[in-house]
């Protein structure tokens, strides 16, 4: 089973930058591996991505769909606030691409 996540680049950065993302209902993220030469920094609506990481967990790969382009990826890492256990920040691993 493969569950698609409608992302989109990010471009900015730091503690108070993240901060206004979430209040604005988006989830950072950060997607890495061999598929890619660079990690792509991520935003991601948060209601949509919690409840398919929920639903799927680490049993289920991910299609992240940045604009145009497709990426294959495992759930890497997922963090949460301690206190209200809302999701902070999401780690997508991109495993080499097959010939």
């Amino acid at each position: 089973m493969v569950v698609p996540l409608m992302a989109e680049i990010r471009k900015e950065f730091g503690k108070e930058k993240m901060k206004k993302l979430r209040a604005a209902g988006k989830l950072p993220a950060v997607a890495y591996g061999p598929a890619l030469e660079e990690p792509l920094h991520l935003m991601l609506d948060l209601k949509e991505t919690q409840k398919a990481l929920l639903k799927g967990g680490r049993d289920v790969g991910y299609e992240l769909k940045v604009g145009r382009r497709k990426f294959q990826a495992l759930l890497q890492e997922v963090q949460r606030d301690p206190v209200t256990g809302s999701f902070v920040h999401v780690d997508f691993y991109l495993p080499p691409k097959r010939k």
